[in-house]
């Protein structure tokens, strides 16, 4: 049997019960494995949102007996990390942060952009940061964007003295960097689907457009190469790498946040 001592296996389980046990989806540990019983035949293929989620987030995967279980990646995932299923704080809490943010910037200018640009777009409040990879929930994206920015305040005073950081850009950037994933994704009941936007022009292209329309401080074109420059390379979907210090910053942390905060 696994261990249940210091891990969140046994957490992580009554949690993937409680969300999807009503729709006939069940967690049972056997031995060395973790098996996933549908209540009815063929019920997992009946709900392909749920079932990418799984085998996306867990590992969900068929053995040889065309049955459903986690293979052993995704029982180290278990083990090692809450899988969220919603923000670890409400979405008014998270509101204040962003608030708290933004008035640490000292530009009068950029700051009063930033707090009418968020007034005008309260769907990024609501919306989900990604399909199924992380922060994939009611609120997610705002909750990805709270974690950035916080890591990113934090990390300035850890910086060695002879290494320029302009402050206001980094938090503007890390508050910025997903922002055109509000056009990007929307609920369905219980499921992410992806817009006509997010085909035509990705979150990237959509965010650029976002905030070129919207900011007029002599920081837009360093907050652009943010945006564009968030994913580091071309395969993971940035049309260029980080070139300043504030945007290799937003890149390692907003990675982070997404690998294993979310």
């Amino acid at each position: 049997m696994f261990p249940l001592g210091k891990n969140y296996l046994k957490e992580n389980l009554q949690r993937l019960e409680k969300k999807f046990g009503k729709k006939g989806i069940h967690f049972e540990i056997k031995e060395n494995n973790i098996s996933v019983k549908e209540e009815k035949e063929f019920l997992m293929n009946n709900l392909p949102g749920i079932k990418q989620l799984l085998q996306k987030k867990i590992k969900m995967q068929f053995n040889k007996d065309l049955l459903w279980h986690i293979n052993q990646e995704g029982i180290m995932i278990l083990k090692t990390k809450k899988i969220k299923l919603e923000p670890s704080n409400n979405i008014e809490s998270l509101g204040k942060d962003l608030v708290k943010y933004i008035n640490l910037i000292q530009d009068n200018i950029l700051k009063d952009e930033l707090t009418q640009f968020f007034k005008n777009h309260k769907e990024f409040f609501t919306k989900p940061a990604a399909r199924y990879m992380h922060h994939n929930y009611k609120g997610g994206l705002l909750e990805h964007t709270i974690q950035t920015v916080k890591m990113a305040v934090a990390l300035i005073d850890k910086m060695d003295q002879d290494i320029i950081i302009d402050k206001d850009l980094l938090i503007a950037g890390a508050l910025l960097h997903d922002i055109g994933k509000v056009n990007c994704y929307e609920f369905d009941e219980d499921n992410i689907k992806l817009t006509q936007i997010n085909y035509e022009q990705n979150h990237i292209i959509n965010g650029i457009k976002m905030i070129s329309q919207h900011f007029k401080t002599e920081k837009l074109d360093d907050l652009i190469h943010i945006l564009a420059s968030h994913h580091n390379i071309k395969e993971w979907g940035s049309p260029v790498e980080p070139r300043t210090n504030e945007a290799w910053i937003i890149h390692t942390l907003e990675n982070l946040s997404s690998k294993i905060m979310g």
